[in-house]
């Protein structure tokens, strides 16, 4: 894998892509001064990336520098992924840098001394401050309660107006929809500020960016696994000996440790295995849900046609909720 942060986005964000080939290149173990050229050719080597299904530039990016690369793309939920993904932005805006050294960082917002010390945005500090004013119990700490109900405004807020946006996109009859919601051609500040504060639906719509990384590999080079997979242990061997498979590496033998794709991350508060254990204060109400659900069941259809059609999963089952969504009398 690479070495320094998880995440590289190299082809996702402009301003680690202009760095160059040979400096993403150099993230790498046995990598040396000249392009192409690594130590121990045989091995193979790999970073993970969350915004490079999505982005507008990555495929064609990767697909340029790395045309044989092997892609393996984990799909949550669409609901379940939305929800999460607004709840880190929502935390972020709450928390600031506290947001990184505790799960249920709003429990550790006591004072607006507190806020200050951990702002990361003049912006930020004032969401924050606004809250704790709202929220704020004998200025000790945050109401819960008061907190469960500002997550649920600003989750439905948000969803309503790209709802909105979405559907106008739609009955224009545009094909990209990424470029009716104006993310084409974006500066990297930005198209980050509008990725991860305005499009939270979009990017749960995954057949709109597996689309797009189909035209630049070739379905042979692409594995679709269902995150949900990786969290159940009765499943998690059978996707880790499927992934070695696609890579061409071994699945078994003296280097290869099952016993640690069982063993729960660091940040487990129940010892569930690959749980990041962050808290979640609110979840999205019912009502919200069953639009989303509504909004995501077409999409989902599309999806589960393109991986069928494109033998990118053997059954519609393969991936469960997937499956039940295609149930639900919705569409």
């Amino acid at each position: 894998m690479n070495s320094g942060e998880k995440e590289v986005h190299y082809f996702s964000w402009d301003e680690n892509f202009r760095k160059g080939p040979l400096v993403y290149q150099q993230r790498f173990d046995g990598s040396g001064d000249r392009l192409g050229v690594c130590a121990d050719e045989a091995k193979t080597r790999g970073e993970v990336s969350a915004t490079y299904l999505d982005y507008p530039k990555a495929a064609e990016r990767a697909a340029q520098l790395l045309p044989s690369a092997k892609i393996v793309i984990l799909l949550r939920e669409p609901t379940s992924r939305l929800v999460s993904s607004f709840n880190m932005k929502w935390q972020v805006e709450i928390c600031g840098k506290l947001t990184w050294t505790r799960n249920d960082c709003y429990n550790g917002i006591t004072s607006p001394r507190v806020i200050n010390e951990n702002t990361v945005a003049v912006k930020q500090r004032q969401a924050a401050m606004a809250v704790w004013n709202r929220c704020n119990v004998d200025k000790k700490g945050l109401d819960h309660a008061c907190l469960a109900a500002d997550f649920k405004k600003k989750l439905t807020d948000k969803v309503e107006d790209e709802v909105k946006r979405l559907g106008q996109c739609a009955h224009a009859g545009v094909e990209d929809m990424g470029a009716c919601l104006g993310i084409n051609g974006l500066d990297q500040t930005r198209l980050y500020a509008m990725m991860e504060d305005s499009l939270f639906v979009y990017r749960s719509m995954y057949v709109e960016h597996i689309s797009r990384w189909l035209k630049v590999y070739p379905a042979e080079s692409i594995m679709v696994v269902a995150s949900e997979h990786l969290k159940e242990a009765k499943d998690m061997k059978a996707v880790m000996l499927r992934f070695a498979n696609f890579l061409q590496i071994p699945g078994e033998g003296k280097k290869v440790h099952h016993e640690l794709i069982f063993k729960a991350s660091p940040a487990s508060q129940d010892g569930s295995v690959h749980e990041n254990g962050r808290a979640y204060i609110g979840e999205a109400p019912a009502d919200l849900a069953d639009k989303l659900n509504k909004v995501f069941c077409p999409k989902n259809q599309e999806l589960a046609q393109l991986l069928l059609d494109r033998k990118l999963a053997p059954s519609v089952g393969a991936i469960p909720w997937l499956a039940t969504a295609l149930k639900r009398d919705l569409c």
